[in-house]
């Protein structure tokens, strides 16, 4: 499954919504004020997973207070979240892992690529849903990728792993992800061109006049529609392309043989 990240608008809300599944995962980091925005989200049958947003505080400076952390995750019942990482200190990560769980939570860990193997394995033997992250910054991510999956087919095939990031949709098909999030189908407004689906399930880069034209070809009046208009067509169609290749790939991936990732060599022998 997707979770739409960076959902900051209500027009981008409403363009993840519009059919379902309706997946949105929101940063704690960005949402702290903002409670009763996110249980009025659960309220109307939204899938919420909250992600501590640690590398946006981090890069901000303005760190991230766990005890405010755990009382957001309480006040608003939102039920699948990730613990509070410390980027590049796994030790650290797991003692907030673990103080979040004395509070009463079960908050999903993460483990981010680049880290020794070491602190995959306590990870993998204790938790049942677990996130990747680094996918995005990380120099040589499918090797990386290729050697943890190697790792987990190899020790833990049953795991669920959350990608987080995850825009490549290249690496969304090469590795049996239970879920991912990604903020690519607002690519357009950001940088001027995105994937969008058709044809086939391959993702094809477009820019603003091809999509147009391509949002023309299936029916949209794309020259009487203001840019508000334009930007939830965008919006709303992309959303609609990731939403079809996450079914797609949610069947078949019941089918595929993943065993070339779980006989390659690793790096970690």
């Amino acid at each position: 499954m997707i979770y739409y990240a960076s959902v900051d608008k209500k027009s981008e809300i409403a363009a993840v919504t519009v059919t379902p599944p309706f997946n949105i995962l929101a940063s704690f980091h960005y949402y702290k004020n903002k409670a009763g925005e996110i249980k009025d989200l659960l309220a109307r049958g939204v899938s919420l997973f909250i992600d501590s947003g640690a590398f946006s505080s981090e890069s901000s400076g303005k760190p991230i207070n766990i005890d405010d952390y755990i009382a957001f995750i309480k006040e608003t019942g939102v039920s699948v979240y990730a613990g509070l990482d410390v980027i590049g200190d796994a030790g650290a990560s797991m003692l907030n892992q673990k103080y979040m769980e004395q509070a009463g939570l079960q908050p999903i860990p993460t483990f981010h690529l680049g880290s020794s193997l070491e602190d995959l394995k306590p990870i993998l033997e204790e938790y049942s849903y677990i996130a990747i992250g680094g996918a995005v910054y990380s120099a040589g991510v499918e090797e990386h990728l290729d050697n943890v999956w190697n790792y987990i087919l190899n020790n833990k095939p049953s795991v669920k792993v959350h990608g987080f990031g995850l825009t490549n949709y290249e690496f969304m098909k090469r590795y049996p992800w239970y879920s991912i999030d990604s903020s690519t189908y607002k690519r357009l407004k950001r940088f001027g061109h995105q994937n969008i689906l058709y044809g086939d399930f391959k993702f094809h880069i477009v820019n603003e006049a091809e999509y147009k034209q391509f949002l023309k070809t299936i029916g949209y009046k794309v020259a009487d529609m203001s840019r508000g208009e334009l930007n939830f067509v965008y919006d709303y169609h992309s959303v609609q392309c990731y939403k079809q290749y996450a079914a797609y790939l949610t069947e078949r991936n019941k089918r595929k043989d993943f065993s070339e990732l779980s006989a390659q060599k690793t790096l970690f022998d």
